[in-house]
């Protein structure tokens, strides 16, 4: 009698439970490395667990994947080329210090000259470095911020009552019912002045129907503009809320990203560098 085999697709095969994640220790030095080029990060991802093997590391390669990750992780280091595909890097920089001061940032610039090592303590990094001159030695300081081994007042940015920075929205409804919705509800938590503007409408971000009556769609710019002493961190949300696509999660899933609340996977590695 033949013996009858199972299939890869069989039902027999459907009880077999997945295979089990690493735990993630909430001591784990946590690290985000945000740069744009695919290779770079692979480069960098070794040279951090060549000697700190331990260290977990999240990387991004745009402002919005940054933005969503460090919503998620919450790292306490943050290794940060300026130079990104859909906006710079000061608004990952900016978005960090306004949810928490105390993350260390080391920053990889181009050009490292007097003025960008200026905007970049302003913003409140603690180092700067020149990318193509002092790679190994930003990649040491890093991992030395990661396992606190540096012992510092971490920068704070100079505090901002008046706060503006520009969104491209990438979601498919635009600001329609449901998203506009979203964000006033989200205003709203902030005592800030907050306005949005898009082409030669202005609209109250805490209005409804005002924030209706801007009609932006797919891809429309808007520039939101906040203006109090929670200004800061009333944009922070705001950009956090635009990155996660209004947390839209039929169009997460279509990018294979977690849905919002949803922990990333455990793998000492959270995206494919």
């Amino acid at each position: 009698m033949k013996r009858k085999t199972n299939s890869p697709g069989s039902g027999a095969n459907r009880n077999v439970p997945p295979r089990p994640r690493p735990v993630v220790r909430s001591d784990m030095p946590r690290m985000l490395l945000v740069d744009v080029s695919r290779p770079m990060r692979r480069l960098l991802v070794k040279m951090l667990k060549k000697s700190s093997p331990d260290i977990l590391v999240a990387v991004a390669g745009s402002v919005a994947e940054a933005v969503r990750t460090f919503d998620v992780l919450r790292p306490k280091t943050i290794l940060l080329n300026l130079d990104l595909p859909d906006g710079g890097g000061l608004e990952v920089l900016r978005h960090a210090m306004a949810l928490d001061p105390y993350c260390m940032v080391v920053v990889l610039a181009s050009r490292a000259d007097a003025k960008t090592r200026l905007e970049c303590f302003e913003e409140g990094a603690d180092f700067v470095f020149d990318k193509s001159a002092a790679l190994e030695r930003a990649v040491a300081t890093a991992q030395q911020a990661s396992r606190r081994q540096l012992f510092r007042t971490p920068r704070r940015p100079i505090p901002r009552r008046f706060v503006s920075e520009e969104f491209v929205l990438s979601n498919k409804s635009g600001l329609h019912v449901l998203t506009a919705a979203r964000l006033v509800k989200l205003a709203g938590e902030y005592r800030a002045k907050i306005e949005i503007a898009c082409a030669d409408r202005t609209a109250n971000a805490k209005d409804l129907m005002e924030v209706l009556a801007l009609g932006a769609e797919c891809g429309a710019r808007i520039t939101v503009t906040a203006a109090g002493t929670d200004a800061a961190q009333g944009l922070a949300g705001i950009r956090s809320l635009v990155a996660k696509k209004f947390h839209d999660d039929a169009e997460l899933a279509g990018t294979g990203r977690n849905p919002p609340g949803r922990p990333p996977p455990a793998d000492g590695q959270f995206h494919n560098p």
